[in-house]
């Protein structure tokens, strides 16, 4: 079957957010990225288109620091027809469907560097069993400089901001970050990234490596849920599958594994 690929447009909407509603959680980052980010700049939307126009597939770039995040929904001959479109060279594919894994690696032609298991998990309010024993707050402007030093500091994945960027995402609303405070310095975080009033993303768990197995992470981690809640009917969150005690920590909170997903570096490693 002949598919043709070409910048999505506003008509395109409604075929894209359909395709993408078949599995909200799945698909959250591109159905945030088309609502909120569509023509920013920020986010770059393609189509595979069938016969007639039929909606085959549909794919958000999102253009990060240093590289390119893409999200992609659809049939394995859209998606593939996207990608060998698009060719990344250097991109993280965060949730790559098994079934979809084959007609990814087919599309980047031997580009593809390493490929992590990873799982999405999700918690509603029914299932959420908060566990808060320590004092969270949330971070403001204020704490800024601080916030700077713990993200250039992270252990295995260090993340360099400026001042200026530091102060815009502690005053961003839609992306509050909860933390564990002790001796006047961060020890540990959980991030809202995304929310929707069909699901919150969470993300950003970590814990000063010296402070670790005292259980601030459950405590930030469910904090942030209660907070993704409170906007959203569900909280999502992906854990690669080999982080025991991770995945304990949030299976103890109330998250559930919703899909087994593969994450797909091209040109870098940038594991989850």
């Amino acid at each position: 079957m002949a598919l043709s690929v070409l910048r999505a447009r506003k008509e395109h909407g409604k075929a894209v957010l359909d395709l993408a509603r078949r599995d909200v959680v799945s698909n959250a980052f591109l159905i945030y990225d088309w609502r909120k980010l569509r023509g920013t700049g920020a986010c770059d939307f393609y189509v595979a288109l069938g016969p007639r126009g039929r909606l085959e597939a549909a794919c958000a770039v999102f253009h990060d620091r240093d590289f390119d995040s893409i999200v992609f929904c659809g049939s394995r001959d859209g998606v593939r027809a996207i990608l060998a479109e698009i060719r990344p060279d250097r991109a993280v594919m965060p949730r790559v469907g098994p079934e979809e894994l084959d007609a990814v690696l087919e599309a980047l032609g031997g580009r593809a560097g390493p490929i992590y298991d990873v799982l999405l998990m999700k918690c509603t309010r029914g299932s959420f069993r908060p566990l808060v024993r320590h004092d969270v707050i949330r971070l403001g402007p204020e704490h800024a400089g601080l916030f700077r030093s713990l993200m250039a500091s992270r252990e295995g994945r260090p993340v360099v901001l400026t001042l200026h960027e530091a102060l815009e995402w502690l005053s961003d609303e839609e992306r509050p970050v909860f933390a564990v405070m002790e001796g006047g310095r961060i020890t540990s975080t959980a991030t809202i990234y995304l929310s929707m009033p069909e699901v919150s993303m969470v993300g950003g768990v970590y814990t000063v490596p010296e402070f670790r197995n005292r259980g601030l992470a459950t405590s930030v981690t469910s904090a942030a849920t209660a907070e993704a809640l409170r906007r959203s009917e569900v909280a999502a969150l992906i854990v690669r599958a080999d982080n025991k005690p991770a995945i304990r920590i949030y299976e103890k909170i109330g998250y559930v594994v919703h899909r087994r997903l593969k994450w797909v570096c091209v040109g870098l490693d940038y594991p989850p």
